[in-house]
């Protein structure tokens, strides 16, 4: 499996870069530096720059591989910078 692939898994779920990198032994720039370019090639959202708040109980399409999205929608924070797969 690819660097970047690895990191994607651990994006998808729900981890922030600093933990990614502790869990794959990478350093954190390496980290942050993947996930750019994966935004920049459409595979991931920052789910910031995306998320609609999640206002209702259905998922909708931007919400997809959303870390929040799975959790319903009482207690869920709003705003953030972790990435959420397309």
């Amino acid at each position: 499996m690819s660097a970047l692939a690895a990191i994607l898994r651990e994006t998808d779920r729900g981890l922030r870069p600093q933990r990614v990198a502790e869990r794959l032994r990478l350093p954190v720039d390496v980290v942050s530096a993947a996930l750019e370019h994966a935004e920049a090639v459409g595979l991931l959202v920052r789910f910031s720059a995306a998320c609609s708040g999640c206002p209702t109980d259905t998922v909708i399409e931007g919400c997809a591989g959303c870390p929040l999205a799975a959790a319903g929608p009482a207690g869920r924070p709003a705003g953030g910078s972790a990435p959420a797969r397309r």
